[in-house]
């Protein structure tokens, strides 16, 4: 009689998602901590006071996902979210991906933020279920429920400066493909949006805008908005005639 041995095959739980809070309020903070403690797939990794001690936090425990106030002592966020992106490089995968934090949300400082390389922002009124959503969006590289209101602030505080050159010159490192889905992304369309329009997979555009960010030197698809907005590539009368340049 022969033995049959079964094997069974574990796999492995999902790695959790480490969050950083970085908030100079220790209520709010410790708020936020109990918030992502409670999930079965998040885990806080740390809080910090102010931008300082946020970037070194980050730093040392390399989080996925940094929830960044934007007006602290010491270091204020916007200059802590420019340090955290610049020390990444251009990877747009090396860096943990901050979400701004704000009491406003048309705000010139958010729009700074976004500018910079946040991946998104959050308003600090935000219900629980937005900031878990936005925190596993942002972990995954997910569209986030500000999308929509993060270009509305791009649209009213990037200043385009009017240059043939300006415009010409950024999008000569792409392909003719590349500067194709540059606009697109450019006027906020989504993946699946842009799928449909030039006839491609989702897997494909993802490729594409993976490789746009790169060469751009950029870190998520708002850079690219507000890059395109300021140097006048996109806007009410750039629908046809930037896709030419």
């Amino acid at each position: 009689m022969t033995d049959v041995t079964t094997a069974t095959t574990r796999t492995a739980p999902p790695a959790l998602v480490r969050v950083v809070v970085v908030d100079d309020q220790p209520l709010f903070a410790s708020g936020l901590q109990m918030l992502i403690e409670a999930q079965a797939d998040l885990i806080c990794v740390g809080t910090a006071v102010d931008g300082a001690a946020g970037v070194a936090l980050v730093e040392r425990e390399r989080p996925d996902v940094v929830l960044m106030d934007l007006r602290m002592p010491v270091m204020n966020g916007l200059e802590a979210t420019t340090r955290i992106v610049a020390a990444a490089g251009t990877d747009p995968d090396s860096a943990p991906r901050v979400v701004a934090l704000t009491t406003i949300q048309r705000d010139e400082a958010v729009f700074s933020a976004l500018k910079a390389g946040a991946y998104a922002f959050l308003t600090k009124d935000a219900t629980p279920d937005e900031v878990l959503t936005t925190i596993r969006a942002a972990a995954a590289g997910e569209p986030v429920p500000t999308t929509a209101a993060a270009l509305d602030v791009v649209h009213a505080f990037a200043v385009p400066t009017p240059s043939p050159k300006r415009r010409t010159e950024p999008l000569e490192v792409l392909s003719p493909r590349e500067r194709e889905i540059f606009l697109l992304v450019a006027r906020g369309l989504s993946n699946a949006e842009i799928a449909e329009s030039a006839w491609l997979s989702e897997a494909t555009v993802k490729s594409h805008v993976r490789a746009v960010l790169q060469k751009l030197g950029m870190r998520n698809r708002v850079q690219i908005v507000v890059f395109a907005y300021e140097n006048d590539l996109v806007g009410p009368a750039r629908d046809d005639e930037g896709a030419t340049r």
